[in-house]
């Protein structure tokens, strides 16, 4: 019944394929109820905010390409000797091997402006508005601050002066005729749009949520990423304090529950988790993160393994390396695959964690390193190394070589998670791994996704990424 509901309300507000007007061209006209009708009842509004969650599963978004992209794109992880060839490209940064199919994005944004514009008008309590509306505009907030983190440069790391953001919509548009072409916003009014969407999710929430669906920890911790990026120390332990500290359920884990955690749905450390509970949402034999990163079912898969220098960083009693890695033989060669998606509900549909207590952790440590506040950074990073079984950082450790430790943590606890292609870039560091034949600094074009040439021809205003 649901998925029909969400059909027709799908079918009604003429969904975009991407953001800007050309984007909305290509959306074809169909047959059904209008939006004005059609979202003045509740269980349509309910039925299109399911299906900006749904835009979130595939493995082209955080079933797979955010997560495993980010990592072989830097130095975390590397392919097997036999492959199937899936991100042969990212592994050498060719150039336009990178995350441009994130430009998509802007057909979830636009089903959630239509949420978003449509809730207060619509036949339910106060209560459940508020929460829809939190959650359509945490949902905006991430595919945003997603597109931002791959076509964009972060607000202090500008590189010649280059200073375009993305083009920030807030109207949803349900006909071509209603369309406009627009230019790209600057790189700070969009984190300025993030941020105003977060702050009012959170103002809309209630202090605990469903760990499956947007709620206040998750994004208090979110927003506390996008500070990081944003350098605004202060307010990243903030806003990580206040996720850290939620009654939501989200929690540290032990060193002996770590790799089980998982297995789990949701993770205990999981802010807000990705979850695929049918079979219809398996992400398949060739494109889930299970298929991809370890052999634990069956057959001859795990395409993408542990590069030896990031396993040459744990220490030997590491519980991240003794149980989260396990060696195994690959088309002749050994090599280590991951727990981290062990299909334990089924082979292809391990849920996605989008932001765990660990992260939030070194969230914080880093901005507490940042501002001069050792003793606390040390005290969030050794909780994580205490967990693992890892030697703590002295006391004395200080300075540069605190921060170098927060980001050597970073790589060894969130590896396969989506972070390390962004942890280098946002710090403006250079790309050096096995693959290439030479160093990717940060003032390369590479490190920017090219926006995809259709939206370039169509619109005048949109400018393309340098060296595209």
């Amino acid at each position: 019944m649901l998925t029909r509901q969400l059909k027709n309300i799908s079918l009604a507000v003429l969904v975009a394929v991407a953001s800007s007007c050309s984007d909305l061209l290509n959306t074809e006209p169909k047959q059904s109820v209008s939006s004005d009708v059609a979202l003045k009842d509740i269980t349509g509004i309910r039925a299109l905010l399911i299906s900006v969650y749904d835009r979130l599963q595939p493995s082209t978004y955080y079933g797979a390409r955010i997560m495993i992209a980010p990592e072989i794109m830097a130095d975390n992880v590397r392919l097997t000797n036999t492959n199937s060839n899936r991100y042969f490209n990212e592994r050498v940064n060719a150039p336009s091997a990178h995350m441009q199919q994130f430009w998509a994005n802007y057909a979830a944004i636009n089903e959630a402006n239509f949420i978003i514009s449509a809730i207060d008008a619509a036949n339910t309590t106060a209560a459940d508005k508020a929460q829809i509306k939190g959650e359509a505009l945490f949902l905006r907030a991430l595919l945003y601050f997603d597109m931002a983190r791959v076509f964009a440069y972060e607000p202090t790391k500008v590189v010649n002066g280059f200073n375009e953001g993305l083009i920030l919509r807030t109207e949803p548009t349900d006909d071509v005729s209603k369309a406009d072409f627009r230019a790209r916003s600057t790189i700070e009014e969009t984190y300025q749009f993030i941020e105003k969407d977060l702050k009012d999710a959170i103002a809309s929430f209630p202090a605990t949520g469903n760990r499956f669906r947007a709620n206040k920890a998750a994004a208090n911790a979110l927003l506390a990423r996008v500070y990081l990026y944003w350098e605004k120390y202060a307010d990243a332990i903030t806003y990580a304090t206040a996720a850290l500290d939620a009654p939501n359920g989200a929690s540290l884990v032990s060193g002996a529950n770590y790799v089980a955690a998982f297995a789990a749905a949701p993770n205990p450390e999981s802010f807000f988790e990705i979850n695929y509970v049918q079979a219809t949402e398996s992400l398949g034999v060739n494109e889930s993160m299970h298929s991809l990163t370890t052999n634990l079912t069956t057959g001859n898969w795990g395409d993408v393994v542990p590069t030896n220098e990031l396993l040459g960083l744990y220490e030997a009693t590491d519980i991240r390396r003794t149980q989260g890695f396990f060696a195994a033989t690959k088309g002749g060669e050994a090599v280590f695959f991951s727990r981290k998606f062990p299909g334990a509900r089924g082979p292809f549909t391990d849920n996605i964690p989008v932001i765990r207590y660990s992260e939030v952790l070194l969230i914080r440590a880093e901005a507490y390193a940042a501002t001069g506040k050792a003793d606390l950074a040390l005290a969030d990073l050794n909780r994580i190394r205490t967990r693992a079984g890892a030697t703590p950082v002295a006391a004395t450790v200080t300075g540069t070589e605190l921060m170098d430790a927060i980001m050597r943590e970073r790589r060894l606890e969130l590896v396969l998670e989506g972070h390390r292609f962004f942890d280098l870039k946002r710090r403006g560091e250079v790309i050096t791994k096995a693959s290439l034949s030479a160093p990717v600094p940060y003032s390369d074009f590479r490190i920017l996704a090219p926006l995809p040439v259709g939206q370039i021809q169509l619109n005048p205003k949109l400018k393309q990424n340098p060296g595209y």
